[in-house]
């Protein structure tokens, strides 16, 4: 037995079981908010990460697959991504191009915050913002300065309003006078965005890669998970004419009890929103 082998795959299959944390969403109304310096002990400066998700449905709009998308996540080559262009140019109807449409990554910004109307106000989370409130985050930041923004002592809170949902949500975003001073507890468990971003292995990027040959018709439908991982077996096209199409009519992030279990919720509306409101 290859030993090295052994261990990689192992280390592959418990990063995909692996269970992590969702990320925290603004609230409809208002939220006051604290937003906390970066993680890097070196480097605090650095407060936020981007981020992005393939959420791959089926025509039924049942989620199949969940991965990070390496474009939106790290500005690097993004295999997910290719699998959808490349499946885009076998697609001869309207209804399955709007399903794969779908699976284009979401993309949004990690900060960690504390939310101050919350049941533990002092424990940081990680905020998963829209691109456009982010936006304006940097331009009180730009205006009121590190101190007003960050400090620990003399930061003060930031009060981001939600309003309307799905396409017609808006966000809006005001510092406040109201110094909220930061525990030294709380700085001290600062998460990790580094750590969080990394929720990929190498057999839910084949799932993901599956689900969206399978949406497009090219491969067989992906069994569900099990053990022993597999990859669709592709289909020949008499095959798929003559039998019923393998989904008839592919919930957030968390890209993690395993990815394809998590509910969207009002997660929906965010990614509805994220067509218009950047």
């Amino acid at each position: 037995m290859d030993i090295s082998k052994l261990e990689a795959l192992m280390k592959s299959k418990k990063a995909s079981m692996k269970r992590v944390e969702r990320t925290a969403k603004l609230n409809p109304g208002k939220n006051r908010v604290r937003v906390l310096s970066g993680w890097r002990p070196a480097e605090q400066h650095i407060w936020y990460h981007d981020f992005g998700q393939h959420f791959i449905k089926d025509a039924a709009d049942q989620i199949q697959a969940v991965y990070v998308c390496a474009a939106a996540t790290f500005e690097t080559d993004c295999a997910v991504c290719g699998a959808i262009q490349a499946a885009n140019r076998t697609i001869n109807d309207d209804d399955t191009q709007k399903t794969l449409d779908k699976a284009k990554a979401s993309r949004t910004v990690l900060v960690n915050a504390l939310m101050l109307d919350s049941s533990e106000p002092n424990t940081p989370v990680i905020l998963e913002l829209k691109r456009g409130v982010f936006g304006q985050l940097i331009e009180i930041l730009e205006e009121w300065g590190p101190v007003a923004f960050f400090d620990p002592e003399k930061g003060q809170e930031i009060a981001i309003q939600r309003d309307g949902k799905g396409l017609n949500t808006t966000y809006t975003a005001q510092i406040t006078p109201k110094v909220y001073s930061v525990p030294a507890a709380s700085m001290a468990r600062l998460n990790n965005l580094d750590e969080y971003v990394k929720q990929d292995s190498d057999e839910q990027e084949r799932r993901a890669i599956g689900a969206v040959n399978s949406v497009a018709g090219l491969l067989a439908a992906p069994k569900p998970s099990s053990d022993t991982p597999r990859t669709p077996v592709p289909v020949s096209a008499a095959s798929r004419l003559a039998a019923p199409a393998a989904f008839e009519d592919v919930p957030d992030l968390a890209v993690k009890p395993s990815r394809n279990d998590i509910a969207l919720d009002a997660e929906l509306d965010d990614l509805l929103g994220d067509l218009t409101s950047d």
